[in-house]
């Protein structure tokens, strides 16, 4: 008859399962994104997370057999190994990789930026918070990274504003070499003038703009006085985002104008403690505005975009449901398998929501906590299918199988077979 179901120590190991595979899926995110392919990055992150929920629910089990019964553990925990890594690991590694193409394809008519202009502050303060020059050198080095399909120019400034290096062709090997020397040859002197430098780098869009789709990154470590609706107004009218960079500890004022510079024209704000951390922010814009993943937060033209913020929900709900599948065949039981299924698709949604409304609210706390919330809603919430859709116990010959596995005389003998339950 069904029954409702409950362990306390499936229930903890699901949670610690969905924390570490929350960190390690954090690691995953922070070294290897721009290394590994997207389709790849998503594809591991599913799967170490899956096989966590699954090794850690089939260790509870093991030691406390609540949900499937003492009978599983003496015949079938050899079963439920072998099965293991294919039914979470390999399976959610593949809808990882699925979903992530799907989430990646581009659905409509907006496009990702064809050309970046970087605009860099090279003023005096300068000299003391980036003494190594890495902030320019960081700049080079993303000139060097780009696709070959997309321009480039560089602003420099201080109380003054300056064409470093007009718009050019990345693909154009002498053009670019020439851009990142002119980037590493700069000198740090003079004021700050932030206003002047958005200027000139709109100046330098216009002149080359041509149908393609610009976007701005603006580094710098100072404040300055300006007219924020004027500066700001020919770059919302034409939807460019400008992404900024700033470093709260050197100066707050100046970290705050850069926030607003950001958020008034759909960009992102990035703080930074120190110059050495510029060469992954800029290639993390760089590449947040080419592409966008399933578990990130979007950016630039992706950032509003209502098909991509349903598209995610949807993805991550069938997320939810596989974690709840491969749960039930680890255990080789189908009505595990029914019970967990729906309650994953339950959380999943759920999951996707706190997901697409988290990571979209700028002003909200880091990326990772909405990730490791959703994770855990995945290994943990889902494991709680038994508790709230009751499942099918079958009794013969007066001995229990919870499982769903039956021990019945056939000629004389004891048998075990599996007529109802047994689906996988």
């Amino acid at each position: 008859m069904p029954v409702r179901k409950f362990s306390l120590l499936f229930f903890i190991f699901s949670i610690i399962a969905g924390v570490i595979g929350a960190l390690l899926g954090e690691w995953l995110l922070e070294s290897y994104y721009g290394i590994w392919p997207n389709l790849l990055l998503i594809g591991v992150y599913f799967g170490q997370l899956a096989f966590l929920a699954g090794l850690f629910c089939l260790l509870a089990e093991i030691i406390s057999p609540v949900i499937n019964g003492q009978s599983w553990r003496r015949e079938y925990t050899g079963l439920s190994w072998k099965v293991l890594i294919p039914s979470t690991l390999v399976m959610l590694f593949a809808a990882g990789l699925l979903f992530q193409f799907l989430y990646s394809v581009n659905f409509s008519n907006i496009k990702p930026p064809d050309d970046l202009v970087v605009v860099l502050d090279i003023s005096g303060s300068m000299n003391e918070t980036d003494p190594k020059h890495e902030s320019l050198k960081a700049a080079g080095e993303l000139i060097s990274t780009m696709k070959p399909t997309n321009r480039a120019a560089i602003i420099s400034f201080n109380d003054q504003a300056f064409v470093t290096k007009p718009m050019f062709n990345v693909n154009d090997k002498t053009e670019k070499a020439d851009g990142i020397a002119a980037v590493n040859s700069l000198d740090y002197n003079g004021d700050t003038d932030i206003g002047n430098a958005l200027d000139t780098a709109m100046q330098e869009i216009d002149a080359n703009q041509a149908g393609r789709k610009p976007m701005v990154i603006l580094f710098s470590d100072g404040y300055s006085e300006l007219d924020l609706n004027a500066v700001l107004e020919p770059y919302q009218s034409k939807d460019i985002a400008i992404h900024t960079i700033g470093m709260s500890q050197i100066d707050r004022s100046g970290a705050q104008l850069l926030k607003l510079i950001a958020s008034n024209t759909g960009g992102s704000f990035y703080d930074v403690k120190n110059a050495s951390q510029l060469k992954n922010i800029y290639e993390k814009i760089y590449l947040e505005n080419q592409d966008r993943l399933l578990v990130a937060e979007r950016h630039g033209v992706f950032k509003t975009t209502l098909w991509l913020s349903i598209l995610r929900v949807v993805l991550v709900t069938f997320i939810g449901g596989l974690f709840g599948l491969a749960l039930g065949i680890v255990f080789d039981n189908r009505f595990l398998a029914k019970s967990y299924s729906i309650t994953g698709l339950i959380m999943g949604l759920v999951a996707g929501l706190v997901l697409e409304l988290g990571l979209q609210d700028s002003a909200a706390l880091s990326g990772f906590y909405y990730r490791l919330a959703a994770d855990i809603l995945l290994t943990a919430a889902t494991g709680l299918g038994t508790l709230f859709i009751p499942i099918r116990e079958k009794f013969s010959g007066g001995v229990p199988y919870p499982s769903g596995r039956t021990n019945v005389s056939l000629g004389g003998s004891s048998k075990r077979r599996d007529p109802l339950n047994k689906g996988f």
